[in-house]
């Protein structure tokens, strides 16, 4: 396929969904690194929330025989061009493609872009280390005659699964797997320990009020970042996602109190953690570090190939084995 000689198309969510959904399988089938936030539920999911005031921007490249070759979930606001979701609820952007974005496709979708003449910037957030779109999307918007910046913007740790949990705990370092030890001994000689996952869209909307309560206990950081808009998005992506499978709630309960919780998501082989919560008073239990343990073993008795701790550089990432992966922002102007 040759991506200069195809047009690219302007979609809709419900006109792109069916050979979206097939390029992010191709491309987790691949194990080119398609993310849940690769998602077509998840994107427009996010849109139905945030995208009032916003223009949305789909675009395709196809090969001659339709076959989608590189979808860009884009938006505008105002003079500004950016993939579609904001960087506080989505950890991971990128073009999607079934293999790795070409760079014939990537100068097709910016030859379109830089036709329009009140566009004057491309901010491309959240594209992770090791995808080619941090040299070919460069490439393609210099050739275009933009100014190109590529600045490092966060880090997202993340641990790759072995086949049994032992493994997994020897494979720490050695302070950090005898205090894992350590922390699970203290806890289960606590009281009456048991860790659940509920996966079904009926349990997860029924034990969503005890992840928020949870949440927002935790600090005040998250107290604030846990806005009734931000409430409504989080109940409503995790319900969609359950009905296809995706969405995972944990709860770490003692003596029958539910004291720590995450909600993450698994596509792929990959559990993404999204966001937890643990209560304050039990802190000197570790529940909350130890509710991340117990589901890093269920994701192992699952089969999961990765645990993803996603962005941020907290302390407990690196003390369960999460190794950091750069995070980039590339910013194009003219």
């Amino acid at each position: 396929m040759t991506c200069s000689s195809v047009s690219v198309r302007s979609e809709s969510f419900s006109s792109v969904t069916d050979s979206w959904e097939a390029v992010v399988a191709a491309a987790a089938a691949k194990g080119r690194g398609a993310t849940v936030f690769d998602l077509p539920i998840w994107q427009k999911t996010w849109w139905d929330h945030f995208g009032e005031g916003k223009q949305k921007r789909l675009l395709t490249v196809r090969a001659d025989d339709g076959a989608l070759e590189l979808l860009a979930p884009l938006m505008q606001e105002g003079n500004v061009i950016s993939f579609l979701g904001g960087t506080d609820l989505v950890d991971y952007h990128d073009f999607v493609c079934p293999g790795e974005p070409s760079e014939l496709c990537l100068e097709a979708v910016l030859r379109e872009l830089s036709a329009e003449i009140d566009v004057r910037t491309l901010l491309f957030e959240s594209v992770a280390e090791g995808s080619a779109t941090l040299e070919r999307l460069p490439q393609a918007a210099r050739l275009a005659g933009w100014e190109v910046d590529v600045q490092k913007e966060d880090v997202a740790p993340r641990l790759e699964l072995p086949g049994e949990w032992e493994e997994y705990v020897s494979s720490l370092r050695k302070k950090d797997r005898h205090e894992l030890r350590r922390k699970i001994r203290r806890l289960e000689a606590s009281g009456e320990v048991r860790h659940i996952e509920l996966s079904a869209r009926e349990d997860i909307e029924t034990a969503a009020s005890d992840f928020f309560a949870l949440h927002r206990m935790s600090t005040p950081e998250k107290d604030e970042f846990m806005t009734p808009e931000r409430e409504r998005f989080f109940r409503d992506v995790a319900a969609r996602l359950a009905d296809a499978g995706v969405t995972r709630l944990c709860f770490l309960e003692l003596d029958g109190k539910r004291v720590a919780t995450s909600l993450s998501f698994v596509s792929g082989g990959v559990r993404y953690l999204y966001n937890s919560g643990y209560d304050p008073g039990y802190r000197n239990l570790a529940v909350g570090l130890l509710n991340h343990a117990y589901t890093i073993r269920k994701s192992i008795e699952q089969g999961h190939s990765r645990f993803d701790f996603m962005r941020g550089n907290e302390g407990y990432k690196y003390h369960l084995g999460g190794v950091d992966r750069d995070v980039f922002r590339i910013t194009a102007t003219r």
